[in-house]
């Protein structure tokens, strides 16, 4: 019995001395490091001396290894949920699945990454750099979801190569001597419903109003949203799991090819050069349609954060506010801070308040008295010349591109 378990040991010895050569294999730590139920990333070198990160998995006492990098948007899957019995693992930032036993996707179809080989030998873990199973990128964003992403990525480098906006050689002032009209995109976020309301939405109304105004005095191209009319679901928070995990464009939109808030990107982000927004003030705020868009909208703010990367390039923004309580500064302050974090800049009176009475009777009649009060209709057009006057200013003068320039 002595001579069997000498030779046993002798055995071991020599397979832990041959698994510490073989050049394939990397020591990762002590069994007992890694607590049943636990994972943890580790980084190892490949064949090729290129630096690898993988997910090592400790389930009912065995241990699987992954490769740590989601497929989808490059997620810590190592800080995943792990379901211990059907062996899969949920990344952290967009729930995409894997088995940790070789990496697949448990339903037919789906992505897969690296698994690799683990041995444990005198209570010591080692892992084949070698992947025993490769893995693949399968699924796709939708049509429409990559059309903007490239969209978007042209525009930036247009953006970042052109030196110089070209300007026709009109000369004089006025609004018509770049390159092609200005655009003026309105987003009315009231949710009042014109075919069943017994009145229209005032804040509609006006920005009705404004963007008839720049079209016709000067020729500005328009168009108006209306968010009531567009679905698009509220904000996952993926920012607050990661602020990598917040993408853009936003991972929601990729994953529900129904999600309008396509629209609003491409809308705000390439077609327009002026941002009006008009709210109702709703219990003190703006209304809960503008905040479920621009919660929407930290992926484009968040880029500035996690990739050094502005999509807001030489715009302007302006607001109309109105409302039966007399919270108009509260509610332009949180627009202009949203927006200029955007990377949005104003012109001359960039909001127009108009607050009147605080029931509904006083509400009822405001747009009534819009059509004829002179004073409302002076506010209007004052924002929207200062906010055309800025948007000229600025795309003559590259004001982005001298601001953002790395030389500069």
């Amino acid at each position: 019995m002595k001579r069997i378990a000498n030779t046993n040991n002798n055995a071991k010895a020599k397979n832990y001395k041959n698994l510490d050569n073989k050049s394939s294999f990397r020591y990762l730590c002590l069994s007992n490091d890694l607590a049943v139920g636990g994972s943890r990333k580790f980084s190892i070198r490949d064949e090729r001396d290129k630096e690898i990160e993988i997910a090592v998995f400790n389930i009912e006492g065995k241990y699987y290894a992954i490769s740590n990098t989601c497929q989808h948007q490059k997620g810590p899957l190592s800080e995943g949920i792990i379901d211990s019995e059907k062996k899969i693992v949920t990344c952290p930032w967009h729930g995409w699945k894997y088995s940790v036993i070789d990496g697949k996707a448990p339903h037919k179809g789906g992505d897969s990454v690296n698994s690799y080989e683990i041995k444990v030998v005198e209570d010591k873990l080692y892992v084949d750099s070698i992947p025993t199973n490769v893995g693949t990128r399968i699924t796709q964003p939708h049509q429409a979801y990559s059309s903007l992403d490239n969209s978007v990525q042209q525009f930036l480098n247009h953006m970042d190569n052109d030196r110089r906006l070209e300007v026709k050689g009109e000369g004089g002032g006025g609004y018509r001597n770049v390159d092609r009209e200005v655009r003026v995109l309105g987003i009315s976020t009231t949710n009042s419903n014109d075919k069943i309301a017994p009145r229209n939405s005032t804040s509609e109304a006006a920005l009705s109003y404004a963007l008839d105004y720049v079209k016709n005095e000067f020729r500005a191209e328009t168009l108006m949203i209306k968010l009531r009319d567009l679905h698009f679901k509220h904000c996952e928070g993926y920012y607050s799991k990661n602020a990598k995990a917040c993408i853009f464009p936003c991972s929601i939109s990729e994953m529900d090819k129904e999600d309008k808030m396509i629209v609003i990107y491409e809308k705000v982000i390439l077609w327009a050069d002026v941002v009006i927004v008009a709210t109702p003030i709703r219990w003190g705020n703006a209304s809960s349609l503008y905040y479920q868009m621009i919660q929407r909208m930290n992926c484009v703010q968040n880029q500035i954060i996690t990739h050094d990367t502005y999509l807001i390039r030489d715009k302007v923004a302006a607001f109309i506010i109105t409302g039966g309580q007399d919270n108009v500064q509260h509610v332009a302050g949180e627009l202009m801070m949203f927006w200029s974090e955007l990377g949005f800049v104003f012109g001359k009176f960039p909001f127009v308040g108009w607050s009147r009475g605080w029931y509904a009777e006083d509400t009822e009649n405001n747009l009534n008295a819009m059509k004829d009060n002179q004073q409302m209709q002076q506010d209007l057009m004052r924002t929207m010349r200062g906010a055309l006057e800025m948007s000229r200013l600025v795309k003559e003068n590259r004001y982005d591109e001298r601001v953002l320039s790395k030389s500069g």
